[in-house]
């Protein structure tokens, strides 16, 4: 089967062209919140939302293989996005990612230095398994524990992340107190 180059080209242009409208809707999705409620946060996961996932077998990440993830590559458009939202007055975005190890959490501070550099570091926040942060019994409860320490600063709090059980529970804990975003929701 073949296309006219005049075709692709011109598919690919509205694919792009709706590729953004949706992220436009996102965009404007988060603006209204914050047109709602006086202080807003925005809690951003790192894996699968903002930084390529890669899986790797478990005890792969060691000290001699900790450069992988520094070289783990960002999800531009995202990132683009963040930044905009970034500049919305009553919006404060956070990142909010899990590590198994310190030796990841030195990585993603890395990574989030060199990619992220428009949120404060102050609003960092990677709980570490190895130190007794979270362990697989509360994993899909630790981020939506963070995000309601912070409802005290807060009128409403929002979570953009890739994991549905954590998705889900983060929405069933914060109640009409938060919002959840699939990183589809800003993807499609």
């Amino acid at each position: 089967f073949w296309l006219p180059m005049e075709y692709s080209v011109h598919t690919l242009y509205f694919s792009v062209h709706n590729f953004y409208t949706i992220l436009m809707k996102f965009y404007e999705k988060i603006k209204e919140i914050c047109n709602k409620y006086n202080k807003v946060a925005l809690f951003v996961d790192m894996d699968g939302t903002i930084v390529e996932y890669k899986v790797y077998p478990e005890g792969f990440v060691t000290y001699e293989s900790k450069e992988l993830f520094i070289e783990a590559e960002p999800v531009k458009i995202i990132i683009d996005k963040l930044e905009e939202l970034n500049k919305i007055n009553n919006l404060e975005v956070y990142i909010l990612s899990l590590s198994k190890s310190n030796i990841i959490k030195e990585e993603k501070l890395k990574w989030l230095k060199k990619y992220i550099p428009f949120i404060k570091e102050e609003n960092y926040i990677i709980p570490i398994r190895e130190n007794g942060d979270y362990d697989s019994d509360n994993r899909k409860y630790i981020k939506s524990e963070k995000m309601k320490e912070k409802l005290n600063v807060y009128d409403y709090v929002i979570l953009l992340d890739d994991e549905h059980k954590i998705l889900k529970t983060t929405q069933k804990e914060l109640k009409d107190k938060g919002e959840v975003f699939h990183i589809s929701s800003a993807l499609i």
